[in-house]
């Protein structure tokens, strides 16, 4: 059953104070009447081209450059995908549905963000973002003053963090509207079966539960932010950008062949795309959802996807491994904790921006679109067994 006010709970607090800030802004007052599915066809029609454009372009670049280093085609390559889908997001912003907050707050905050990057990159010997746009300028034969040259970067980082997570929520999302619904279908279909399909396994579905049916029990409320969304969302991101960072930071191969900033560089411009791997897990949780059986309790599919989810990436003993190999070949715990500590509030903001758009534009339209049409094809399927 979809829910159109949640319980009272400790967020309550935080969200009355959110919803202060929501009235100091200018915002539309239109209700979602109607969502229109046939921009989720286009998007994921023309997606692989956009991909292929993205490769090409990448492939182009390298030759154009000479340069075949590990650290410049790795740089290379995410820079190329955080750029183009900038630009995907700069056409698709105007698009976005309304949100408690007016899009004006997105851009306060990305212009806010952006400042606070730089600051810590002035701070940070290791990871000095306004150094990086000055190598690169550099290299174009352009050279600024300092004053300039900050002005540059802020706009650049300005506008990657504006448009950047509006083109990879906006495609994201078109894919789970399209097909998310399909997973909760097939358990409940198999469960009419009377066999187990491959979304038990999925999910985790401990085998002494008989599945009798799934339920969906979105909160759906189009007026209010909610916070608990919005930080469940920036802590697991924040998480697992540190936990695929260990992957660089921790290798012997890449601490060898690649400088800190190098590494920072790369990791920062992924993080761009971790996001687009979290958010299938955390709609499960939002939806509320479970399988219902003989059991007195419910079984939270949202239980099994999270565990799921962390152990396809946090593997204690691969960790450890590449920590004593690391320290084996004479790197020190110093260096590798400098990478960790640089890396961390820069990806708490980039984290903190996904989040907001996020909950403020797709969250509630994202859970609608799921629940109707699972409950369509529920129905749909009853029926046909029925008859």
């Amino acid at each position: 059953m979809m829910k159109l006010k949640g319980p009272e709970d400790g967020m309550d607090a935080v969200n009355k104070y959110l919803m202060y800030l929501v009235d100091k802004f200018p915002r539309s007052k239109e209700h979602v009447t109607h969502i229109d599915m046939q921009e989720d066809m286009v998007i994921t029609k023309w997606f692989p081209l956009f991909l292929v454009v993205c490769i090409g372009t990448w492939l182009a670049i390298l030759l154009f450059k000479g340069d075949f280093s590990l650290a410049t085609i790795l740089q290379t390559l995410c820079l190329t995908f955080v750029v183009f889908f900038a630009g995907l997001g700069v056409i698709l912003f105007k698009f976005m549905s309304p949100g408690p907050f007016s899009k004006w707050a997105l851009v306060l905050l990305s212009a806010l963000l952006s400042v606070l990057i730089l600051l810590f990159g002035e701070l940070t010997a290791h990871f000095d973002m306004l150094r990086s746009f000055t190598e690169v300028l550099t290299d174009a034969g352009v050279n600024m003053d300092r004053a300039y040259m900050f002005i540059f970067a802020f706009l650049c980082l300005f506008l990657i963090l504006l448009f950047t997570p509006t083109g990879v929520l906006v495609v994201t999302v078109a894919y789970l509207r399209r097909y998310m619904h399909r997973l909760f279908v097939s358990i409940h279909n198999n469960s009419k079966s009377g066999t187990r399909g491959a979304a038990e396994g999925f999910f985790m579905v401990p085998d002494i539960v008989d599945v009798d049916k799934v339920v969906l029990e979105p909160v759906i409320d189009y007026e209010e932010f909610n916070p608990r969304v919005s930080a469940y969302l920036w802590t697991y991101i924040t998480v697992l950008g540190l936990i695929v960072s260990s992957y660089l930071f921790l290798s012997p191969y890449f601490l060898d062949t690649m400088t800190i900033g190098e590494m920072l560089s790369i990791m920062l411009l992924l993080s761009f795309f971790l996001p687009s791997m979290i958010i299938p897990w955390q709609i499960i949780k939002d939806l509320n959802a479970n399988v219902l059986s003989s059991a007195p309790r419910p079984y939270y599919l949202w239980h099994g996807a999270r565990h799921r989810l962390f152990q396809s990436f946090l593997t204690l003993g691969m960790f450890s491994m590449m920590f004593l190999l690391a320290l084996y070949y004479g790197y020190s715990v110093e260096d590798m904790l400098v990478n960790y500590v640089c890396l961390v509030f820069p990806l708490v903001c980039i984290s903190m921006m996904y989040a907001f758009i996020y909950t403020n534009h797709f969250n509630n339209i994202l859970k609608a679109v799921i629940f109707a049409r699972f409950t369509e094809e529920v129905e749909k399927a009853d029926s046909d067994t029925e008859k």
